[in-house]
């Protein structure tokens, strides 16, 4: 694979990943200005995730910090936000589609600390109870919200749906 295919196909993977938290298509260009995404080759940990915080601070929108290796298919998503005057560090959210919702929500993996959800104006907002209160009952949204992650690229790529990678993933 050429490095220019491996950067459509992150881009595409970061379209695909936008229109799944915003419920839209073609809003990839206003999700990417108003929320940060980086990719790393590494899992989202706390330590780099307070790194973050200032730039954050700055700017107003939360940072996606994605990270996928070839050993585990599902995105390792971290999340950082500042919300009603603190900041929220979360180091693994899973992806939620719940029945026939139009949008997926970031549920941190402890299940106890509510989940995340963008908005029609691509604000992200904090909901105190998570949709499920374990993994295991969880599972088949979670599984509802990857399924529809690929459909999604599948559906960009075979269009030859082209994206601008976000300035963090061109930096990383």
């Amino acid at each position: 694979m050429t490095q220019i295919e491996q950067q459509n196909r992150i881009a595409n993977f970061f379209a695909a990943l936008a229109r799944l938290l915003s419920g839209q298509s073609g809003r990839f260009t206003e999700f990417r200005d108003k929320v940060d995404i980086m990719l790393s080759g590494t899992a989202p940990h706390a330590f780099g995730l307070m790194q973050f915080a200032s730039r954050v601070q700055t700017t107003g929108r939360p940072l996606l910090w994605v990270h996928q290796s070839a050993e585990c298919p599902v995105p390792q998503i971290g999340l950082i936000a500042q919300m009603g005057g603190g900041m929220h560090y979360i180091e693994s959210c899973m992806l939620c589609l719940t029945g026939e919702d139009d949008r997926a929500t970031l549920v941190p993996d402890g299940f106890n600390l509510g989940a995340y959800r963008f908005d029609d104006a691509l604000d992200l907002h904090h909901i105190t109870e998570a949709p499920a209160s374990t993994f295991e009952s969880a599972n088949g949204d979670m599984v509802r919200a990857y399924n529809r992650l690929m459909a999604i690229q599948a559906e960009q790529w075979e269009r030859g749906d082209t994206f601008d990678l976000p300035y963090l993933a061109q930096a990383a």
